[in-house]
């Protein structure tokens, strides 16, 4: 069960739950040192956690065409498939003499040759599932394709290596409806609609209402308390969120586009070192049935932009080298276009990692379009659940195989060389 909150829902609870203790959380302490202008100095981990690392996951809602998006255009059998969607060899971003990324992806390209981004190919699952529910559902929890799970992989995540953790905001998301990728019996993550959730006023009734509400004592008993707690770490937490987006000194240009806005949204709350581990942001629309060819090209401007405007504005806040973005969507097209100017449902896709200490460049083999499967459709060779292994060992240090619940061999996204612990 995750928390959905909407901004009246998110005052009554904070109203009725925050009402009985004036204690101050630990991280409070620790953020007002958030902001003292020193972007090179040292970040201390969340309380609870070993590092200071951040994951930023970012979602590409309907199924990007991988296709389209890493384009082999030396192979004839891509331009066969697609007489009219195929993008022309000569308006490739050439990556190499076999690859390259589609027009649009410009900023990507430019963190590709700065070191900044891999890409990840052919990533999907065995017997992959074309449904949009059931294969968004696979990604979001790490399922055996056949097995349906109802907690989602990051939500073991803070259950496993989380406990310590005393922040009600380890995983954020902003969106309108929860992700699974977080869903746990023991949640411990929150879906916010509206970044507008934080403004609320600090004057009027409602201001005089928190006031009073954090000059209470706790109550000595064990389960009230634990209330009590999570209700003003929940109000802390949001008034520093509110304070680093009002009082943000930098910038930082980005699109004015929801995408972008949401991950300029996200750096802030990142350099305001808000007590949260992961966040969730989505891109929708890759659902491109029909006259895909403007559509794709704006929602893959729209995801290299915002992109590139939050790595560039992490870097010159000085957390660039403790976040790490990856991006998912539930599965790639197929490869022939349809008659409607799109294409259908497919199976393998790519994923994008972009930080300091990735692996850059192309990652994995690029599917094979003279070996498509029974129904015409990618090979994967890469099982994102190694991704997956390779984020929580490899950037997080966490176990793994106990919380895909089977040994996945970590994919090498991380560069030892450039790992700083």
């Amino acid at each position: 069960m995750l928390i959905q909150m909407g901004r009246r829902a998110f005052l009554q609870r904070a109203v009725g739950l925050a009402a009985l203790t004036g204690t101050v959380p630990a991280f409070l302490q620790k953020t007002s040192l958030a902001f003292d202008g020193d972007p090179s100095r040292d970040v201390l981990p969340i309380p609870g956690l070993n590092d200071n690392r951040v994951l930023v996951v970012v979602q590409l809602a309907g199924g990007n065409d991988a296709l389209n998006t890493v384009v082999p255009y030396q192979d004839d059998a891509y331009y066969r498939a697609r007489p009219n969607l195929a993008i022309p060899s000569a308006e490739v971003l050439r990556i190499n003499d076999d690859l390259g990324l589609h027009p649009e992806l410009v900023e990507l390209r430019g963190l590709l040759d700065d070191g900044n981004l891999a890409v990840v190919q052919g990533v999907g699952y065995p017997n992959p599932d074309r449904s949009h529910f059931r294969s968004t559902e696979i990604w979001e929890t790490a399922s055996p394709p056949e097995t349906a799970w109802t907690d989602g992989w990051l939500g073991r995540y803070f259950d496993n290596e989380c406990s310590g953790v005393n922040s009600p905001m380890i995983g954020l998301q902003l969106g309108e409806r929860p992700a699974q990728t977080f869903a746990h019996p023991r949640p411990r993550a929150v879906t916010m609609a509206n970044p507008a959730i934080f403004d609320w006023p600090d004057e009027g009734p409602l201001g005089l209402g928190f006031e009073q509400i954090n000059q209470v004592e706790p109550t000595g008993l064990d389960e009230l308390d634990y209330v009590q707690r999570t209700a003003n770490a929940t109000l802390a937490a949001s008034r520093r969120i509110r304070e680093a987006i009002q009082n943000d000194p930098t910038e930082a240009s980005y699109a004015p586009f929801a995408f972008s806005q949401s991950l300029k949204l996200v750096a802030q709350m990142i350099a305001a070192e808000v007590p949260t581990r992961v966040y969730y942001v989505s891109l929708g629309g890759f659902d491109t049935h029909a006259r895909q060819d403007r559509r794709h090209a704006s929602l893959l401007q729209e995801l290299s932009q915002g992109l590139a405007a939050f790595r560039n504005d992490l870097a010159a806040r000085g957390h660039l080298d403790r976040t790490l973005v990856m991006t998912f969507s539930e599965f790639g097209r197929r490869v022939a276009e349809n008659q409607s100017g799109g294409t259908d449902h497919g199976t393998a896709g790519s994923m994008l990692l972009m930080g300091s200490e990735i692996r850059p460049g192309l990652l994995g083999d690029r599917p094979d379009l003279s070996r498509l499967d029974d129904e015409g459709d990618p090979r994967f060779t890469v099982d994102f659940r190694s991704v997956y292994a390779a984020v929580l060992s490899d950037w997080f240090g966490a176990d793994a195989e106990a919380i895909l619940k089977t040994r996945f061999e970590p994919f090498p996204i991380l560069d030892p060389a450039r790992t700083r612990v």
